[in-house]
């Protein structure tokens, strides 16, 4: 499933789809995106999705947690972007969670005064909430999110078979978002909560795509 964001400046494609990850490459160059490519990403998160359907993309790796979110790791990033010889038509792939996409999507869009994003989330959380509406940003040592951008993604690839690696907790907070949009303004949704709660639960497939 195809779905258009289309803004006021800019406007941005979201592919929902078990598998999609496997055919990334096709996906950007689908979506008009050419190498060169960066990924950025997490040990953890490669461990589970594995690097093979990246084609050979360099990949830069952070920390896990709230700890990478700082000027010095954007700094990091923006040294292997300057390393790897990305230009203005490069584009840079969040590999991750929120984490990664928001120190990823932030260093991309003050490199070169802007260069394209593509957000791959591999957590619930990301898929349904912050891999969408390009919110960037890192942490202050004042406070969180202190600094950061507005930066919409080209493209978001959205595989809900990147899920199944994920502990129960972190799960179910992704679901608890959802279920919070449903609350808001979908009726539907917050119906199929209801209905079929047994089965978005414990993961099926097919209901949560």
């Amino acid at each position: 499933k195809k779905i258009h964001l289309k803004l006021e400046q800019s406007h941005s494609e979201i592919l929902v789809h078990r598998g999609a990850y496997a055919h990334i490459m096709t996906h950007l160059a689908n979506a008009g995106l050419h190498p060169p490519f960066m990924v950025v990403s997490q040990a953890k998160v490669l461990s589970h999705v594995g690097k093979g359907a990246l084609g050979g993309t360099p990949v830069v790796t952070i920390t896990d947690g709230e700890r990478a979110k700082t000027l010095r790791t954007v700094s990091r990033l923006i040294d292997a972007m300057l390393e790897l010889g990305l230009t203005r038509q490069s584009t840079v792939i969040a590999l991750g969670g929120g984490v990664v996409g928001d120190v990823a999507a932030f260093a991309a869009s003050v490199y070169l005064r802007g260069i394209s994003v593509v957000q791959v989330p591999t957590t619930l959380l990301a898929q349904v909430d912050s891999s969408v509406g390009g919110k960037t940003g890192v942490n202050h040592t004042a406070g969180k999110n202190l600094i950061g951008t507005f930066h919409q993604p080209h493209l978001v690839i959205v595989d809900p078979g990147l899920l199944a690696s994920l502990p129960p907790r972190e799960y179910r907070s992704g679901l608890w978002e959802a279920l919070k949009y449903g609350v808001i303004r979908d009726r539907i949704l917050f119906e199929d909560f209801e209905r079929r709660h047994r089965e978005i639960i414990h993961g099926d497939p097919v209901v949560l795509e």
